[in-house]
């Protein structure tokens, strides 16, 4: 039913485990019926007298015994492996054990009285198991050669070149030779052998294209699930489509702002897709995609003759032949169409058209979910570009008014008393407070739309670190705190912005100087660790209660120990540190005991030979955010 090559995937894999699985099952039956020749032997010759060849029987039994222990080991090694490369590897195998299967029997049926032995009927048991294990039409060749088998063995011993052995003494001893008797037998033989086969046959082949298309769903889950960019669900939905129902071409198209225009906005195999983009496709006049949206799939078996297709590109460009056409419905209702091609005419049934459906119902939840998330990145953009701009016009009037309060307390524009002095200073310390907050706001915006300011590009971490803990040592010494540096003289190199690392290391230092108390320390450690740099900053400070960890990093969130000490901040700090952070490709984690101190550890990865290009780490894609570590 394919016309598209598909190299080997998880179906494969399945089909390897499924072949693996009954070919040991095999194994196992020819371990008991190796094992019962030659008791049954013993037992027919030595308790009920039967003139069995009772040598060559032993000799039949240990042979299947000995090549069955060596298929034992070659089908462990395919098994172990998992590779579906294996795949044309077990089925030789299996072919293999067939043919030393049937030459046993052949000579076992020859040695338990030919055309009259009572064992011929084991030939259609192994032929139901050829049948499970071997696809396609097999299984009928081995039907066709098992009863040539059973027939030359009846013509050989009937002619004297082989000699018949009688066993059973209420069977006459000509009857071998008895051309009806050895016709009924052989025809009856095939015609059961036929019928086992074609059954089981049918059954296996519904089978294994369930379990086809199973494991072709669960890559498709799996492909559009794998991601949150719309045009990587797009471009993986069509792929996915294509391969699951092994045609060579599928494209996607989305219902516009008016609904009433279907888009093309991916596809897959199509040899023209510029054409295929000017062919825009009007609801009104496509009642092909009309039928579809109303919730149904669409076969259309011959698109030449079919009066639905309404785009010359589809038959004249891309030769398709047929198409299948399944809706994309969404929790809001109609979100487009997923359109699958072939080159060949009446290539869709309803088993093709429901499994598309199944394969669109999990494209509209990934195609959902993509359309959420980028909505609600734009939303994030917009809002933060607003929250910029608004700042940045409070950010002067703040700093004149500042400048002014400077002038007043400092008496440049005339004496002040003590309580104007006290109420300009009050009113200084919220003006301060206030530009912290603008500033913190203008940080916040700019690590939300970094992505698209700020190019990432090699930064060493030295200069910077040893930037911050100089803007900080005058600070720290004041407050009787030691700051201490461990800086290693071996350059460090990671993928980020200067301004932006300055912004971390500026909050975590200028924290653990903050809080903590005269005669505290403060620890900076930088070093590398396989491939990435870890930054600790650890302190002795007033530490983070237990139960505030788990909100360390939300926006505006202060520990409430951090609120009773008045000590200015505005709780947005942390959130821009890990935003930056996980931006970098990297990680933060904190460990923090109330009273005791607080450790903050920062882990970078370090820039490749071939710089900082976009695949250096996840840029524009946030990493889960890090549980504290408490």
């Amino acid at each position: 039913m394919s016309d598209s090559p598909s190299g080997p995937g998880l179906f494969d894999t399945f089909l390897l485990r499924d072949l693996a699985s009954n070919t040991m099952r095999l194994i196992l039956t020819r371990w008991v019926a190796g094992g019962l020749v030659p008791l049954a032997t013993a037992f027919c010759v030595r308790g009920l007298g039967l003139p069995l060849p009772e040598r060559p029987l032993y000799l039949v039994g240990a042979a299947i015994l000995s090549y069955n222990g060596l298929f034992v080991w070659l089908v462990r090694r395919a098994v172990h492996t998992e590779d579906p490369a294996h795949l044309p590897y077990m089925r030789r195998l299996v072919v293999l054990q067939v043919a030393l299967d049937w030459l046993a029997m052949a000579v076992f049926l020859h040695l338990t009285g030919g055309i009259e032995s009572p064992a011929l009927f084991f030939f259609l048991i192994h032929m139901l198991m050829v049948t499970i294990l071997l696809p396609g039409q097999s299984p009928y060749l081995y039907v066709v050669i098992g009863t040539g088998v059973v027939l030359l063995i009846s013509l050989l011993e009937r002619t004297g070149l082989l000699p018949h052995y009688h066993i059973l003494p209420s069977v006459p001893r000509t009857l071998y030779s008895d051309s009806i008797f050895i016709a009924s037998r052989v025809v009856f033989f095939a015609t059961t052998a036929f019928a086992t086969v074609y059954l089981t046959a049918s059954i296996m082949s519904r089978l294994r294209e369930r379990e086809r298309q199973v494991a072709a769903l669960f890559e498709v889950t799996r492909a559009v699930s794998s991601t949150l960019s719309l045009p990587e669900v797009l471009d993986a939905l069509v792929r996915s489509a294509a391969e699951a129902l092994e045609v060579p071409a599928a494209s996607l198209h989305l219902l516009d702002e008016t609904g009433e225009r279907l888009e093309l906005s991916a596809s897959y195999g199509v040899a023209h897709p510029e054409r295929l983009k000017e062919c825009l496709i009007t609801l009104s006049e496509s009642a092909m995609d009309r039928e579809a949206l109303a919730g149904q799939p669409v076969i259309v078996r011959d698109a030449a003759s079919d009066p639905r297709v309404r785009c010359s590109v589809l038959l004249e460009d891309e030769r398709f032949a047929s198409l299948l056409v399944a809706p994309l419905i969404g929790r809001g209702g109609p979100l487009g169409v997923l359109r699958i091609y072939s080159q060949r005419p009446h290539r869709f049934m309803e088993e093709e058209a429901d499994f598309a459906m199944a394969i669109a119902r999990q494209g509209a939840t990934a195609l959902e979910n993509a359309l959420a998330h980028d909505a609600l990145r734009r939303s994030e953009q917009t809002r933060a570009q607003f929250v910029r701009m608004v700042t940045h016009e409070l950010r002067a009037p703040v700093a004149g008014a500042q400048s002014l309060l400077r002038v007043l307390v400092r008496g440049m524009a005339g004496e002040l008393t003590d309580q104007q002095r006290d109420i300009l200073r009050r009113l200084e310390d919220r003006l301060d407070a206030l530009s912290a907050l603008i500033n913190d706001l203008l940080d916040l915006a700019a690590s939300k739309t970094v992505q698209l300011e700020e190019p990432l590009r090699p930064v060493t971490l030295q200069p910077v670190l040893r930037a911050v803990i100089e803007r900080y040592a005058a600070q720290a010494e004041e407050k009787q705190v030691a700051l201490r540096a461990d800086i290693p003289p071996e350059p460090l190199t990671v993928c980020a912005s200067e301004d932006g690392l300055d912004r971390v290391f500026d909050n975590l230092i200028g924290n653990a100087v903050k809080y903590t108390p005269e005669g505290g320390r403060v620890s900076v450690h930088l070093s590398k660790q396989v491939a990435s740099a870890v930054i600790t900053v650890a302190d002795t400070g007033i530490g983070i209660p237990e139960k505030d960890l788990p909100h360390l990093w939300e926006e505006f969130f202060r520990a409430s120990n951090a609120r009773r000490s008045r000590i200015p901040g505005t709780g947005l700090g942390l959130s821009i540190v890990r935003r930056l952070v996980e931006y970098y490709g990297g990680l933060i984690g904190v460990q923090s005991v109330e009273g005791q101190g607080t450790t903050f550890t920062v882990t970078l990865p370090l820039a490749g030979p071939g710089g900082c290009g976009p695949e250096e780490a996840g840029r524009g894609t946030p990493s889960p955010r890090p549980a504290p570590e408490g």
